[in-house]
């Protein structure tokens, strides 16, 4: 089972958004895919909640210490697991850090996304020290149409020498499709599905090519 996880130390960056959707759409691509939802919020096991019976399955992990037993229960029975990692809490992203193959850094066009990336960097860092891995990618999320910002987000980023993923525009699509119980990608937003096919196009090629399994 391939792993992959959202992880940022800040509060209403996407995480879950993004989690949620490349699930989701992994799921329609006749994957196996179980969600693991470590946000206090809750979101995805709300999300799960307010959809339809053919949604993937969403197991809440409240503790670090029960991630790493919870997500091996699961390794015969899925393909993927997915992790919507919560914001201010070192000690459990420490804990998805080690459980991934891949880690998304869902990122705001904004300095103040950009400037508590850094701690979250140097634990990935510190993993792929010891243990190779995990592969990891910021993803841009909410471009302002119109605007440099995700442009100039992009370039602040490199100084991080990690990989940035073109993500999400700023649409009301995705809070509508989270409040639905759905992804985008099967809303009527050509273009919030299109982003997030592409999102889940380089997941698939990073596991491909680099994932531990």
């Amino acid at each position: 089972m391939y792993t992959v996880s959202t992880v940022h130390s800040k509060g209403g960056c996407g995480k879950s958004t993004v989690a949620i959707n490349i699930a989701r759409a992994l799921q329609l691509r006749s994957l196996d895919v179980a969600m693991l939802d470590t946000d206090k919020q809750s979101t995805a096991q709300n999300w799960r909640a307010s959809g339809s019976e053919e949604l993937l399955p969403v197991f809440g992990v409240e503790k670090p210490s029960n991630l790493e037993s919870t997500a091996e229960g699961l390794a015969d029975a899925f393909d993927v697991a997915v992790i919507d990692g919560g914001a201010h809490l070192q000690e459990m992203h420490a804990a998805i850090i080690k459980q991934s193959d891949l880690v998304l850094i869902p990122i705001q066009p904004s300095p103040g996304d950009i400037w508590p990336t850094e701690t979250i960097v140097d634990l990935i860092k510190a993993r792929q020290q010891v243990a190779g891995g995990p592969e990891a990618a910021f993803v841009i999320n909410r471009r302002k149409q119109g605007t440099r910002l995700g442009k100039a987000t992009e370039e602040a980023l490199r100084q991080f020498d990690m990989p940035v993923w073109d993500g999400t525009a700023d649409r009301v699509a995705y809070a509508e499709a989270l409040g639905n119980g759905i992804s985008v990608v099967e809303s009527s937003n050509n273009k919030a599905a299109a982003e997030v096919e592409a999102i889940t196009d380089n997941v698939i090629e990073t596991l491909s090519t680099n994932g531990r399994r």
